[in-house]
Order: structure tokens, then C-alpha cells, then sequence
């Protein structure tokens, strides 16, 4: 009960005049955290500055933008081959349906259903024929070729002719 009253605390009055007193224990604790932490600092610095380590920052910065390179080189490429595949697709596209167009023409116009367009396609299959038969001796087919001449301009004339 009354040991709290039998023990004497120093009292400490702390002002501006008065020294304040740290114990020993303290002040080598403090000293050996502040020498430590300058010991780090100074090995950061020493190894941050040396040749070793400005060549690794510096190879490290050139993989950085070399990849950087690469990667924008990349998605370029996919930008524009995706560019391309849907050009090619819609001029795809445009050209069926053009040549869908053209062979209902040819289809429908009178030349295609006249007498001397089917005579004309009978003399090609003659002159195709007669050249494979006398392979090297082309000029054994001057007589299918001079029909089939003529049956061409025949054709010409009245595809002239239809269309005015």
C-alpha cells in the first residue's frame, strides 16, 4: 500500500534553460541507427554511380525501348493486315457481284443468243482441238483459224450493231 510513497521519482522540469540529459543506452542506439542508415545511403549511392550499375540502367532503358519499338511495330502491322483482309474481303465482295452482273448480261444479250456466237465457240473448240493434234505444226490450222476469225468479226459487227 505505501510503497508507491516510499520511492523518490526524479522530477523533471524541462524549459529553455535547462539541458535535457538522454541516457547512454539512447544516445548509442540513436548513433549506431544514424550510422547505419548513412552506410546504406552511401552504398546506394556508390552503386547507383557505378559503371556496372550505369550500364545495367542503361541496357536496361534500351530493352525497355526496343521493346517498345517492337510492340508499337506489332500492332501496326495487325492494324493494317486487318485493314487489308477487310479490303480484300469487300473487293472480293464487289467483284462477284460485278462478275455476276457481266455473265447476266452476256447471258441475256442477243449476241450470246445468236446463231453465230454458238458457231463461234464451235470453231475455238476446233482450233484448240486442231492445235493439240498438231503439236508443233501450227500451221497446219490456217483453215480453222480464218473461220474462226471471221466468225469473231461476224460477232463484232452485230454486238456493234445491237448496241446502237
Amino acid at each position: 500500500m505505501g510503497a508507491s510513497n516510499s520511492k523518490q521519482e526524479p522530477a523533471y522540469v524541462y524549459g529553455s534553460d535547462v539541458p535535457i540529459g538522454f541516457t547512454v543506452g539512447l544516445k548509442e542506439k540513436l548513433l549506431k541507427e544514424a550510422s547505419a542508415q548513412k552506410e546504406a545511403k552511401d552504398k546506394a549511392r556508390t552503386a547507383s554511380n557505378s559503371p556496372e550499375s550505369v550500364c545495367s540502367r542503361d541496357t536496361a532503358e534500351e530493352v525497355e525501348k526496343a521493346v517498345a519499338k517492337e510492340l508499337e511495330r506489332i500492332l501496326e502491322k495487325q492494324q493494317h493486315d486487318q485493314l487489308r483482309s477487310k479490303d480484300r474481303q469487300a473487293s472480293t465482295a464487289e467483284l462477284l457481284g460485278e462478275i455476276r452482273d457481266l455473265s447476266q448480261q452476256i447471258n441475256t444479250s442477243p449476241t450470246a443468243q445468236s446463231q453465230t456466237y454458238g458457231q463461234a465457240v464451235n470453231a475455238r473448240n476446233q482450233v484448240a482441238s486442231c492445235l493439240r493434234k498438231n503439236e508443233g505444226k501450227a500451221l497446219d490450222c490456217w483453215k480453222e483459224v480464218s473461220e474462226f476469225k471471221s466468225l469473231v468479226a461476224t460477232l463484232e459487227r452485230e454486238f456493234v450493231a445491237a448496241s446502237h
